[in-house]
């Protein structure tokens, strides 16, 4: 019987289980670890034992082949190459074992039971064990003969190999690709890109980031949908806090955000500080849903509640009028930056009353954690039995509205259905009630030391601050039209809405910034004035809204304005008093004397200038002008392409002016125009020659048409020209 045989040889044998080709037979024999060696023959390659062989493949080959003497006895399988050994190695393999769970440590134990099986076996014995095993005959865990229905000779000596080499932990085998080999960990550019999907879009599906990728890297093997989706989940259960950071920063907050510090340390005064924050009641009231806005002492842990339809700064005001007078004035107010708690009101209260007020960062409300833990209690407690209530969020919702019966739904045609009947007094009533009891319970905490608010603030024996005039704080509390400045109108007064408020008082502050505030009693025809610094002015009255005299309120404002300004100016003048105030120019001149004399100029090189209008200028100071003759020779003309047709006739000289064309043309006009005399043949060349030239006429002629009138202007220069036209003695350029 032949006991080696290579894989195409395995591969013509047609054995049950094998596989039929030789790349086949290669794959197999790679997998599952067989036992080979080199061929002596022809060719080379590898051949292996027919023990190591599946047990199937064994046996068909055993039946087909005549069974070797009785006294040869059967060689025995080369043994496994004996490898070095690694202490750490096998030390890691066990330690992790302990961590096994699932599948892998159901194979290990499996693993294991067969081997104890096959304890102590070698040679012959192992083999025949082997058949045996799958045969049946040797008796097993059920959960072992499940995982491992049969063995081959090579597999136990593979496994006894990596238990002594490699640890236990690498029995229970390793399925699956290698991390960081797949096809998309193989591509790293592919792999960053779907990182930065998640991030920019955490709840992308696999299918659109499957078309993404075929669509951006069209020339890259691409995952399959399963590859994608396997791998954007291993990637969120790797990643889960980043992911949940990504997709839910409130849930990250709640589940990963350390909270490990005191949010009380510093705080060590009753009304050190205040922190004010609003949130929708989880209550459907008559008339809709409203807000709720509270604040907490963080010292003592006094809180109240105030109900309002939306968050505004009139609601916000309301509920610091009621505080402040119960719990006495604080030293700082903390609250998040929304347009109600930032606007000019509540800023304009803060200051007035002297009260630090701070803001936490945008979309941080664990800066201050007092109020937000006060309004969890209050919601998670009997809030939730409550008639109305309508979860805390979007799942409590969905599960209260899948209970109700069908004919209580909202969404019915035709049907206005309440789902409550408890009004907002009815809600504010019950918040109060419930505020009372809070303070009155046992907190925890290490600050509180389980005491409650009550005794927490009685407990404080320093002095409190206290607003004893309820009159001065609601007009502190008063709104604000605008922004609240205004600036004092010398003939209105000061200008509300279309309205104009005065009173006498305001005289004193003409174009300077007072702020007003509203009648804290909603008289609309009243405001209050403060000067910039707090100062109070008076109260303005509205002439329009309260039918007040015009007149008489402004007669009593002059006159209080004219006092004003004379004890100022008799008050500025006492000062002056004594100074001789007739000598302080030429104090001043001689001061400026001493210093021009201190300082000494060096004079700067100089060049020539020179520019046409310098040229002309110089020109007219000599007497000398084109029509002149003096500079302009006939030749200049002639090589500027200018000729004269012939000259003027003797007599016919036209007195020259120092201001040029402008002064000749005027007196030409004077002497004709004028006097209504016919120009000289001389002067009609003059004044063609002045047009014909290139030369802006819009001066001379905005003056004679001013002087003369249009009409009669244009016509005498009509004549004029058609005049010089005629006879032809004025200077025509030459043709060509």
């Amino acid at each position: 019987m032949n006991e080696w045989y290579n894989t195409t040889e395995i591969a013509g044998l047609e054995l049950p289980g094998l596989p039929a080709t030789k790349r086949g037979i290669d794959k197999l024999a790679k997998r599952q670890g067989w036992n080979g060696r080199i061929r002596k023959a022809s060719g080379g390659g590898l051949e292996y034992h027919y023990t190591a062989l599946p047990p199937a493949a064994q046996a068909a080959l055993l039946a087909r082949e005549a069974p070797p003497p009785s006294d040869v006895p059967i060689p025995a399988p080369i043994p496994p190459k004996s490898r070095e050994l690694d202490p750490v190695a096998k030390a890691d393999g066990d330690a992790a074992a302990a961590l096994l769970a699932g599948k892998a440590r159901d194979r290990l134990n499996a693993k294991l039971a067969v081997l104890e099986a096959f304890q102590g076996l070698t040679g012959q014995a192992l083999m025949a064990a082997v058949v045996r095993y799958n045969a049946g005959e040797i008796t097993v865990p059920d959960h072992a003969r499940a995982i491992v229905p049969t063995v081959s000779l090579a597999t136990v000596h593979r496994w006894r190999d990596q238990v002594q080499r490699l640890g236990l932990a690498r029995v229970a085998g390793k399925f699956g690709n290698r991390k960081g080999c797949g096809v998309i960990d193989a591509q790293p550019e592919i792999a960053a890109a779907l990182r930065g999907l998640i991030v920019e879009t955490p709840h992308v599906r696999a299918c659109f980031a499957a078309e993404w990728l075929a669509a951006r890297y069209d020339d890259r093997p691409m995952p399959s949908r399963m590859t994608l989706r396997r791998w954007l989940s291993r990637w969120k259960d790797e990643n889960d806090e980043l992911y949940t950071r990504l997709r839910d920063p409130d849930d990250w907050k709640n589940r990963y955000m350390l909270g490990w510090g005191d949010a009380s340390a510093g705080i060590e005064r009753l009304n050190q500080e205040w922190q004010f924050d609003s949130t929708p009641a989880d209550l459907l009231l008559a008339g809709g849903r409203h807000s709720l806005i509270g604040v907490i002492d963080v010292y003592s842990r006094r809180a109240a509640l105030h109900v309002t339809k939306t968050s505004k700064a009139a609601a916000i005001a309301a509920l610091t009028r009621r505080v402040l007078l119960d719990w006495g004035v604080p030293e700082r107010a903390k609250t998040d930056n929304g347009q109600d708690y930032v606007g000019h009101h509540l800023t304009r209260i803060f200051q007035a009353l002297g009260i630090e007020h701070q803001t936490s960062a945008p979309f941080s409300p664990w800066q201050k954690p007092h109020i937000e833990r006060f309004f969890r209690t209050f919601a998670h407690d009997l809030v939730e039995m409550l008639p109305g209530f309508i979860g805390h969020n979007v799942g409590e919702r969905e599960q209260l509205r899948a209970r109700q019966q069908f004919s209580d739904r909202l969404f019915v045609k035709g049907a206005t259905v309440e789902l409550a009947d408890m009004t907002p007094e009815d809600f504010q009533a019950f918040c109060d009630r419930w505020c009372a009891a809070y303070h009155a319970r046992p907190h925890r905490g290490t600050d509180m030391d389980g005491q409650s608010p009550l005794v927490k603030a009685a407990g404080w024996r320093e002095p409190i601050r206290a607003i004893a005039n309820e009159r001065v704080l609601d007009l502190l509390l008063s709104a604000a039209p605008g922004d609240g400045w205004r600036v004092v109108s010398k003939a209105d007064g000061v200008a509300i809405d279309g309205y104009h408020y005065l009173a006498p008082e305001l005289a004193l502050y003409v174009r300077q910034r007072v702020r007003v505030l509203y009648d804290p009693d909603g008289d609309l025809g009243k405001v209050w004035c403060f000067n910039e610094k707090g100062e109070f002015i008076a109260v303005a009255e509205c002439i329009e809204l309260r039918g007040l005299d015009r007149k008489e309120l402004a007669a009593r404002a002059k006159a209080m304005q004219q006092e004003h300004m004379q004890a100022a100016v008799k008050a500025a003048r006492a000062e002056a008093k004594g100074l001789n105030l007739k000598t302080a120019v030429e104090e001043v001149q001689a001061a400026r004397d001493v210093a021009a004399t201190t300082l000494v100029a060096f004079p700067s090189p100089t060049a020539p200038h020179e520019s046409p209008g310098l040229t002309g200028a110089a020109a007219a100071v000599r007497g000398q002008s084109a029509l002149s003759g003096g500079e302009i020779t006939p030749e200049m003309l002639k090589a500027a392409g200018y000729t004269r047709a012939e000259s003027a006739p003797a007599g016919e000289v036209i007195p020259l002016r120092s201001d040029g064309w402008l002064g000749n043309l005027r007196d030409l006009c004077a002497r004709t125009l004028g006097r209504d005399v016919a120009p000289t043949a001389a002067e009609a060349d003059y004044l063609a020659t002045y047009y014909g030239e290139t030369r802006n006429p819009r001066i001379f002629e905005g003056e004679m048409t001013e002087k003369y009138g249009y009409a009669r202007f244009h016509a005498w220069k009509k004549a004029v020209l058609d005049q010089a036209q005629a006879t032809a003695t004025r200077i025509q350029p030459m043709a060509g």
